[in-house]
């Protein structure tokens, strides 16, 4: 059926937008026009004959952008669901993530990096569809990525001020740019003539964060217009953004517990075995970001049957956050319960008591500074033209370049607490340590420092052409090939965290001397009690919660004086060693190969797509298939063993090494809508779908190594040893052999447009995904060359494709606005949407991210990580006269962050433990007021986490049970907006 079926809802769009909308109709499978400039021509008829010309209704605010979303969904050729801004700016979120966060199916973390549950995001983090973080990024239809290794755009490093609208595309047709296993997010700009003529918007905000205590400015300007010359349609757009903003964050914790008997409770000579936490800490985190966006769109239509356009966007993200800490530095083997204070089991497992050690219990006070600057730029330029009266001719070229430096820099002071205090009877934890002894800087000593550098850069060219041939009548409604071609270069550097001890008790009595103190942070009068700070933790936890009181911890500059600081404090720790270590600290060396990735792809894609209609029974779809081939090269080193009992394999020498790798994927897809009756429609899609592993998952670099078998000593007369006698083995967080993760998917809905012109819908889609090839770190045999000509197997652990998923799923929902009810309150509407999704995973044996408890005990299975069961969006407005209220609530239930991440590993009693991590439930409730005192200037109050809502985490153990691990507290934040339009 022609797409002009379904075009009643279109009325509210003024006519000049029919228009524009109509003679984007010959771009609509222009990836140059579709996807540059998809927001305002969407609703085409196929044939000039079928225009109606419209009379000028202009529909703006939440209303408006309710109903552009409305008719993008429902005039979709596959599954979509959108969030729109018609004002300029107006995006019903300060961040692209948090607006991402509204759609059905989509979820974010609100941690500052995926599956670290230590440091929250006040924005919002990690996006995932449908439970799936293999999503790709989009900017107008072309590839966009931020140069951290990975593949996809870091949607925060984004002006959301840029935005006209957010597509979230959930299953694929044939000339669709693959990579979106869980789906894909495509981040829409307005263009020229997306206006009638000349438009000029301007947004200027303050906004202050209730704990943090800053005020921090955003501002966003808007020009665009177009002239009708001799040459043509000409128009010209250019937009900037510029946003700041500061956040606050306490968290507290309570550490692993461990199966003890170090504790003799009823003073019989008996130690008692019970579940004792490692113990428990806190600290306070600022965030500080600074965001800018430039984007100029140049159109020209110089006649009906040719356009072209170009644009130019850059957006870049300097990123600051700092934290003082106090936390655990203790072998918890050693914990102990003291018997002789108060204390409450609950069996064997701990409640609340002392905690104490045999000697003092070792912690370290710290600042920890994490420094990033980002840039994203991307220039397109395309044409489309009309070949026949039938047939459309669109080609396009993109270049992009992102690149990304970081530090991330820890300074450590050290101190012996004689025992900590600790009382979960609450829940949130309550601990206390011997005050008096943490406010006295002469208990303080430089423990460590720790710095982790990044500095990556990447550039890729695309280009891509489509014809598509339109019939005039029949079954076939049109024909659609397409090529596209990439090629790209990755390099990045990543230095891994470098951990430097200063001073630490274990030194004492060979590098440093036993019968004496620890030296102080005096050092040699040179590092000294100037570069710390007394820490009050002043409202900590908005006084909610109770805290041992004041630590002292490194200054900021210390950590961000990496590396002269660093060396500073090496270099006046040396008098005090013995042996062993000398004081002069050298950061590593950030142009060695082996923190070096160089990657190179290229991608070559042709696809086939039919679109058919049977206008009788009001259907229509398309069926297409897509093939793709990727070629991969990374360059990198592969270091030989160097043991002397084994020459044969090699003597510690590196010898470079280019892995290329190539496959070819084969990915079908068919999409059908069929209006059952009047604004009923039924969809249905299937699809294959692919997502390669990010760059950083494919660095060729591999250490081999050689030790001797269990019970086999090293000759000591310089004999060789055959390697039936040897462990060969090596480790490696990469594999350049890696190929995509693949999954089958299908999705099947019903929707129901009870009142297009209002806005109201309801509709219900079920989904599902088999997945195939999960990236995951495996153990097997690889054959490497020795120094004698021969090949060795090595037992190498590295990721490699392997286990399978079954995601299955439903999304349920429901927007109407109220117009009938009597006044006032016919300004009323709302919005609500309901996702579930479950989840089975089967992964073979020999894993290397399998949960082990720190007993040694092992874990079931475990849910796919990132995926929520349950998550749902209610949104209230009101808009009538000039006032525009919203309120709007987000939560997701519990999902799985990580399995081991820092804080929750270790080796103990030669037991590997990595704990599950788990994100518990969260909801947030924001909102808006905005007051429109004429067409062109409105002024409003936009809201953030209005509940104070608390992030938790949990962590799964299975003798001493399941528990909170950690608790998050951060701001509300306020922004006073002005909005000029004209």
């Amino acid at each position: 059926m022609s797409k002009h079926h379904y075009r009643s809802p279109a009325n509210r769009i003024s006519a000049p937008a029919a228009n524009a909308r109509h003679r984007r109709s010959l771009l609509a499978l222009s990836v140059a026009m579709l996807l540059a400039a998809p927001s305002a021509l969407a609703q085409q008829a196929d044939t000039e004959g079928e225009v109606t010309e419209l009379d000028q209704v202009q529909v703006t605010g939440i209303r408006g952008s309710v109903y552009r979303a409305q008719d993008i969904k429902r005039d979709a050729d596959t599954f979509v669901d959108s969030v729109t801004a018609l004002d300029i700016g107006a995006l019903p979120d300060r961040s692209v993530t948090e607006t991402l966060s509204r759609i059905p199916g989509v979820t974010i973390d609100r941690f500052l990096s995926v599956g670290d549950p230590e440091h929250f995001s006040a924005e919002g983090n990690g996006v995932a569809v449908r439970g799936l973080t293999q999503v790709r990024s989009e900017l107008n239809g072309r590839d966009s990525f931020s140069a951290s290794g990975g593949r996809s755009l870091s949607f925060g490093d984004v002006p959301s001020e840029l935005m006209a609208g957010v597509d979230v595309y959930k299953n694929q047709k044939a000339d669709m740019i693959e990579g979106g296993l869980g789906g894909t997010v495509d981040l829409r700009t307005f263009m020229p003539f997306d206006f009638e003529g000349r438009k000029i918007g301007a947004s200027f905000s303050v906004n202050r964060g209730d704990f943090a205590e800053q005020v921090k400015p955003s501002a966003s300007l808007l020009f665009s217009n177009r002239w009708d010359t001799d040459a043509g349609d000409f128009g010209i757009l250019v937009d900037l953004a510029h946003s700041e903003l500061a956040t606050r964050t306490d968290g507290m914790f309570v550490r692993p517990f461990f199966n003890n008997a170090n504790s003799d409770l009823n003073g019989d000579g008996t130690n008692e075995a019970l579940w004792l936490p490692r113990g428990a800490d806190w600290r306070t985190l600022d965030y500080e970001r600074e965001r800018q966006g430039a984007y100029v769109a140049m159109q020209w239509r110089p006649n009906d049957r040719v356009e072209v356009f170009a644009t130019g966007f850059q957006s870049t993200y300097d990123e600051l956050w700092y934290e003082d800490a106090i936390f655990l530095d203790n072998d918890p083997l050693q914990v102990r319960l003291d018997a002789s204070q108060p204390y409450q089991l609950d069996g064997d497992v701990f409640v609340s008591g002392r905690l104490a050690s045999g000697g003092n219990i070792p912690m370290g006070a710290d600042i920890r500074a994490s420094h990033r600057d980002s840039k994203t730029q991307d220039f397109s330029a395309g044409l489309k033209w009309l070949v026949g009266d039938n047939t459309e001719l669109s080609t396009e070229v993109q270049y992009i370049k992102a690149t990304t430096k970081a530090l991330d820099s820890t300074v450590t002071l050290g101190l012996n607490v004689p025992y900590i205090d600790v009382d979960l009877s609450g829940g949130r934890p309550v601990i206390g340590v011997d005050e008096s002894f943490t406010a006295n800087i002469d208990n303080y000593y430089w423990a460590f420092t720790m710095d982790h550098q990044d500095d990556n850069e990447a550039e890729e060219i695309a280009w891509r052409a489509d014809l598509k041939h339109s019939f005039d009548s029949g079954f076939v409604e049109s024909l659609k090939f397409g090529v596209r071609m990439t090629d790209r270069d990755a390099h990045s550097i990543d230095t891994g965290y470098d951990w430097q001890p200063v001073i630490q008790p274990w030194m004492q009595w060979w590098a440093l001397p036993g019968d004496q103190p620890l030296p102080g942070v005096n050092l040699n009068g040179q590092v000294n009690s100037s570069l710390t700070n007394l820490t009050t933790f002043e409202n900590f936890y908005r006084g909610d919660a109770k805290t041992p009181g004041a630590i002292y911890a490194p200054i900021l500059s210390t950590a961000l004086g990496f590396p002269v600081s660093y060396q500073d404090i090496h270099s006046a720790a040396d008098p005090y060693y013995l042996c062993c270590y000398a004081g002069v600290y050298a950061p590593r060396d950030t142009s060695d190969e082996q923190w070096s990735n160089i990657q190179k792809e290229k991608t070559y894609a042709a696809y086939a797509m039919l679109n058919f209609a049977v206008d009788s029974m009001r259907m229509d779809g398309n069926v297409g298939v897509r093939v793709v081939r990727t070629e991969n090269s990374a360059d990198g080193y592969l270091i030989f063993p160097n043991v002397a009992y084994a020459p044969y394999l090699g003597a510690g020498e590196s010898t470079p090494v280019t892995a290329e790798n190539s496959y070819t994927d084969v990915l079908p897809s068919a999409n059908l809508k069929w209006e059952l009756a009047d604004n009923l429609v039924m969809r249905f899609a299937a699809s294959k779908a692919i997502a390669r592993p990010n760059f950083s998952d494919m660095q060729a670099y591999q250490q081999l190594n050689a030790g001797t078998k269990p019970g086999i000593d090293p000759p000591d007369d310089g004999s060789s040893l055959s390697v039936d006698n040897l462990d060969l083995t090596g480790s490696s967080y990469d594999n350049p052999y890696l190929e995509p993760m693949k999954a089958n998917q299908f999705d099947l809905s019903l929707e129901w447009y009870f009142a297009p012109d209002r806005g109201g819908m309801a509709w219900i889609n079920v989904f599902h995904k088999d997945v195939k090839d999960y990236f995951r770190r495996q153990t097997e045999l690889v054959s490497y060359p020795g120094a004698d000509g021969n090949s060795y197997d090595y037992l190498i652990t590295r990721p490699v494709n392997v286990g399978t998923a079954r995601i299955q799923g439903a999304e349920i929902g429901w927007n109407q606005f109220f117009d009938f009810l009597p006044a006032p309150f016919d300004g009323l509407g709302m919005s609500a949407n309901y996702t579930f999704i479950d989840s089975s995973t089967k992964v073979p044996g020999n894993i290397d991210v399998s949960p082990v408890d720190t007993d040694g005990s092992t874990f079931g299975d475990l849910p796919a990580d990132g995926l929520s069961k349950n998550a749902y969006n209610v949104a209230a407005f009101y808009e009538k006269g000039p006032w525009q209220v919203r309120l709007a609530y987000n939560w997701r239930s519990e999902y799985l962050l990580s399995v081991g991440p820092n804080g929750y590993n270790g080796t103990h009693n030669d037991i590997a433990w990595k704990l599950p991590v788990y994100s518990d439930e969260f909801g947030q409730l924001d909102g808006s007021i905005f007051y429109r005192f004429s067409d062109n200037v409105q002024f409003g109050l936009e809201m953030n986490n209005l509940n104070n809502a608390e992030q938790r985490t949990i962590m799964d153990q299975n003798g001493a049970g399941r528990r909170v691990t950690s608790w998050y507290v951060n701001d509300r934040r306020y922004a006073a907006t002005l909005r000029f339009t004209f």
